[in-house]
């Protein structure tokens, strides 16, 4: 099985502001090109809501889009992607110190991503060979951790796979399997985290057959995970190539009880969900 590179696209640059309060306390590059960051958050007005009710615990979803990407170019000194970029330029992103025109100090809470877009090149995203490596868009989910959940065991898990109805049946043309970045760092923190997931992504086969094939990825650094560190479980899924028309990507974030098991020197993972959110929208191959 290959490893999914992906994106070629440079379109317009789309500026969220983010009010934070503080420096982000993470940001982790994955396997297969999973990435974390961590944004505090306030109100718009500085006012951090103390009186009244918090949310039930929970995660909830506040943003998901298929964006440009600025692969292959577009790279950061570290060789991470030029964006998404975020604020507060003197500690977590050196590559990014100023933004606007006139160009002006990057400021805490701000990032810079990719354009989301619905129509996208079928020629780009099309990755039916082994020579197709080249992304064509960056999938980002953001969500809210109000889990208040610190326990040591209890796993932050990202999977997202992309499916198609083909003659009347429904495959897969992505899957990432369980991405599991280990003890959730982000519950418990007060306000709630807001976390954007990212990666670039393509679809297809990448010329390769069978169960976990191109970009339905295999096991990484799985079974007998080395801990602490991320994993990746396989979903033993078959991925086909795409074609032209409607894409259904869905993206699911957990935080799940893990319990570890070792028989004859092999140690596998099960997991128990406690709290997740899954974030599912439409893109179109032209």
């Amino acid at each position: 099985m290959a490893k999914s590179p992906k994106f070629h696209v440079f379109v317009c640059l789309a500026i969220v502001a983010l009010f934070v309060c503080g420096q982000q306390l993470l940001a982790q590059e994955v396997p297969h090109h999973y990435h974390t960051q961590l944004v505090h958050r306030v109100n718009s007005d500085h006012a951090i809501p103390q009186t009244n009710p918090a949310p039930p615990a929970g995660l909830y979803g506040t943003s998901q889009v298929f964006a440009a990407t600025p692969l292959p170019s577009g790279v950061n000194t570290d060789g991470t992607d030029l964006w998404p970029c975020f604020g507060n330029s003197s500690s977590a992103n050196p590559d990014c110190p100023t933004i606007g025109d006139p160009s002006v100090t990057f400021p805490s809470g701000g990032v810079a991503v990719g354009g989301p877009q619905y129509t996208w090149s079928f020629a780009a995203c099309d990755a039916s060979a082994s020579t197709d490596t080249t992304p064509c868009g960056q999938t980002e989910t953001w969500y809210e951790d109000d889990s208040n959940d610190t326990a040591s065991t209890d796993d932050l898990t990202y999977s997202i796979t992309a499916t198609q109805v083909q003659s009347g049946k429904t495959v897969y043309i992505a899957d990432s399997g369980t991405v599991d970045f280990g003890p959730n760092p982000y519950g418990g923190l007060s306000p709630a985290a807001n976390v954007i997931i990212y990666g670039d992504q393509n679809f297809g086969t990448l010329g390769a057959t069978g169960k976990n094939n191109g970009n339905c990825d295999a096991n990484f650094n799985y079974p007998s995970p080395v801990l602490p560190g991320v994993f990746v479980v396989a979903a033993n899924k078959t991925c086909v190539n795409p074609v032209p028309g409607v894409a259904t990507i869905t993206a699911t974030t957990s935080i799940a009880t893990a319990t570890f098991k070792t028989v004859k020197g092999v140690t596998t993972v099960t997991y128990k969900v406690k709290y997740k959110v899954a974030q599912k929208w439409n893109i179109f191959f032209q």
